[in-house]
């Protein structure tokens, strides 16, 4: 089925129940996305790049020589398992076979001329105060080709007929897996966000240290700068 492989994945990788106390550290909002990317630059050529992203903070990298994730955090493991994070490098590992072999199999139906990318972003948005927003998407050459709402997939209106097409055969190769997608992107994906945000708050609060600091920097100068010009303009005029 298409996009098993990167479901269960997901399912690993944001599969752990949070500690009561992590919710302590979300203030919200605040998004994490897994994204799988695929270079097809014909049949038998094929690169893959992943990464997943606390909002614009990368926090996984993936090797695709050794098969393996690359923690750029030592809380990027959030609550997972030894075992869970090797089930989980085995299945991405797969994702990276599967998805450039779905769109080899079905380039000439779904009229896709090499080189093209794919690229499936899975993820959640956390919003303090409201329920979470989780989200699926799949897009060709940089647009947005599917996406998954309400346990199934949906044409995107930019990809016209194609879109149609690819949602359609999508729909019936993935039928039996629309719930653990829905499981996994509203229920998994905010448990294990929360517990990123516990584990990494130290880090997290230093990276927002220098935005905060420019905010700061932007309240006390620019009204400085606007007295001294209107101070300026005064002097002149007297």
């Amino acid at each position: 089925m298409l996009f098993l492989q990167l479901v269960l994945l997901a399912v690993l990788l944001l599969g752990g129940d949070s500690e009561d106390g992590e919710s302590s550290a979300f203030q919200g909002p605040v998004s994490f996305q897994v994204i799988l990317t695929s270079s097809l630059y014909n049949h038998s050529s094929t690169q893959n790049q992943g990464s997943a992203w606390l909002d614009e903070l990368q926090t996984h990298g993936w090797d695709s020589k050794m098969g393996a994730f690359i923690f750029l955090w030592p809380w990027s493991t959030g609550n997972l398992s030894n075992e869970e994070l090797i089930i989980a490098e085995e299945s991405f590992h797969s994702s990276t076979i599967q998805l450039p072999l779905c769109f080899h199999n079905y380039s000439s139906d779904w009229q896709l001329e090499y080189p093209f990318q794919v690229q499936v972003t899975l993820g959640c948005e956390l919003h303090f105060g409201e329920p979470s927003v989780g989200f699926v998407r799949l897009a060709y050459q940089g647009e947005d080709l599917i996406s998954f709402q309400n346990k199934s997939w949906w044409p995107s209106p930019k990809g016209r007929s194609r879109a149609q097409q690819v949602c359609r055969q999508v729909n019936e190769l993935d039928h039996d897996d629309t719930e653990l997608t829905h499981e996994l992107i509203t229920g998994h994906c905010p448990r294990f966000v929360l517990s990123l945000l516990d584990a990494g708050k130290a880090d997290l609060q230093r990276q927002e240290q220098p935005h905060s600091v420019g905010l700061v920097f932007l309240v006390v100068i620019v009204p400085l700068v606007l007295l001294a010009g209107l101070a300026w303009w005064l002097w002149k005029r007297w």
